[in-house]
């Protein structure tokens, strides 16, 4: 049996939130960080695979990480480069602006020389979870990132991606993201893409074209994230459309990504059909977006809960 159900391969970072009214928040973030902390608050094994400073930051990651449950045994520590940080400033909607100081993070050396106990570490799972930022962190080192996730899928180790494009992070390396992103969606079972990030890097048209386009690459489980509408699922062929439940105020929409994908990878996880999963994302996201950050406190899920 595999030590953890899932690992979350990225970077987290320090995060600096700006309220409409000025006020600010410190706390840590990153998308797949993020995703880790809800599967285990979701009740999954989870452990977060990345690299931090010898820093304030760093440690509030880790302390993060222990308070929620999640592992840390592959989150290594750096003792000469410092934690990558970040800054989100949100509108009157709840629509949300970012900016990075991350270029010299300790995370972008992670697959520099990872030792072979560190790989062999990222094994021991049932499945490997990892983005679009993902490939930004690792972009001086993809090989030997690609040459982890084909030996994840011959060991039977599924993989998970999240389409999560920042046009900012490939700024004039667009066909490296293109190449990038198609080349981990070709070693992927579950791909779970936003269609307005798709539109950006591929000039898709449609939902539909989306689709098509992902689904030629072989990929068994298709969620294509479409804001208010919903999402779209492809299995074998077929396409639904999962509405979302209940209607949802918005308040900050910082993790909303990240959160239905921890909804729907746990339900999936857990053995639940393809529907009910993408209508536990769904739910978990309307929390979370329903209140400010991109961690919410444990608290408030459950008083959500009812």
């Amino acid at each position: 049996m595999s030590r953890f159900d899932i690992i979350c391969l990225g970077e987290a970072m320090g995060e600096i939130a700006f309220a409409p009214d000025g006020s600010t928040q410190i706390g840590v973030g990153g998308d797949t960080l993020n995703s880790a902390v809800y599967l285990a608050r979701s009740g999954i094994n989870v452990a977060f695979a990345s690299a931090i400073g010898d820093d304030p930051f760093g440690t509030r990651i880790r302390a993060t990480l222990q308070e929620n449950a999640v592992s840390d045994v592959l989150l290594l520590n750096d003792p000469v480069d410092t934690t990558g940080l970040y800054s989100i400033t949100n509108d009157a909607t709840g629509e949300r602006f970012f900016h990075y100081w991350r270029n010299a993070a300790a995370a972008r050396k992670l697959f520099s020389e990872p030792s072979e106990d560190w790989l062999e570490g990222m094994l021991d799972t049932r499945m490997i979870y990892l983005s679009g930022i993902s490939l930004y962190t690792f972009n001086d080192h993809l090989p030997r990132l690609f040459e982890l996730l084909e030996r994840a899928r011959t060991k039977g180790v599924e993989v998970a991606f999240d389409g999560n494009y920042r046009p900012r992070l490939w700024a004039g390396k667009e066909d490296l993201a293109r190449e990038a992103f198609e080349r981990v969606m070709a070693l992927s079972s579950v791909v779970l893409p936003t269609f307005e990030d798709e539109v950006m890097l591929w000039n898709d048209a449609t939902p539909e074209a989306t689709l098509a386009r992902i689904a030629e690459l072989g990929v068994e489980t298709i969620v294509l994230k479409r804001g208010p509408e919903g999402c779209t699922i492809r299995g074998t062929g077929a396409e639904t459309l999962v509405p979302i439940p209940t209607p949802i105020k918005v308040v900050d929409t910082t993790a909303a990504g990240d959160s239905f994908n921890a909804g729907f990878l746990a339900a999936r996880l857990r053995g639940e059909e393809d529907v009910a999963a993408a209508l536990a994302g769904h739910r978990l996201a309307g929390r979370v977006i329903s209140h400010r950050g991109a961690l919410i406190p444990k608290e408030a899920m459950l008083r959500d809960r009812g």
